[in-house]
């Protein structure tokens, strides 16, 4: 049971500190680099020839630069790639940027803020960004659902 108990402490604290820490700007928001590339053999399929038979795999990792003493770039490196029948069918590279000004908080609150709610405050308009690469290059649109930042981060800092 105890690690139970410690379970719910740190989601206590997560909520305590972070969930409604509105004090996060974001100053501008961009993207740095994006590259598709749709292979030949699917150039002309419809959405009924993905249904069912395609195999996505969607990575996101997250970096940050300090730009100032309370300013920083949060790049959210995003990978998608859609496979049908072990064939590549496409694949899409992504770079999003968001400039951030932070309150003055402890180091492991701003660790957790650059990998939890920074992310969480960029991923719709990566997902937006997304949903209209696919469809104007006549692909399937893809139904991204909601990553949780949170559990990511709970399970990146176990290992």
């Amino acid at each position: 049971m105890p690690s139970k108990e410690k379970s719910s402490d740190v989601s206590r604290y997560y909520v305590e500190n972070l969930l409604f820490n509105h004090e996060i700007e974001i100053l501008s928001q961009f993207v740095k680099d994006l590259s598709f590339e749709k292979k030949e053999d699917f150039a002309f399929f419809t959405e009924e020839d993905f249904k069912g038979k395609t195999d996505f795999s969607l990575n996101i990792e997250v970096e940050h630069k300090q730009r100032d003493e309370n300013q920083m770039i949060i790049s959210l490196i995003v990978n998608l790639e859609a496979r049908i029948n072990d064939k590549t069918a496409f694949i899409l590279e992504m770079t999003y940027c968001g400039l951030f000004k932070f309150p003055k908080v402890t180091e492991e609150i701003l660790k957790m803020q650059i990998q939890v709610e920074c992310p969480k405050m960029l991923f719709p308009y990566i997902r937006r960004i997304i949903s209209q690469t696919m469809i104007e290059s006549n692909m399937p649109n893809i139904d991204i659902k909601n990553i949780n930042f949170f559990d990511l981060y709970k399970s990146n800092k176990g290992s």
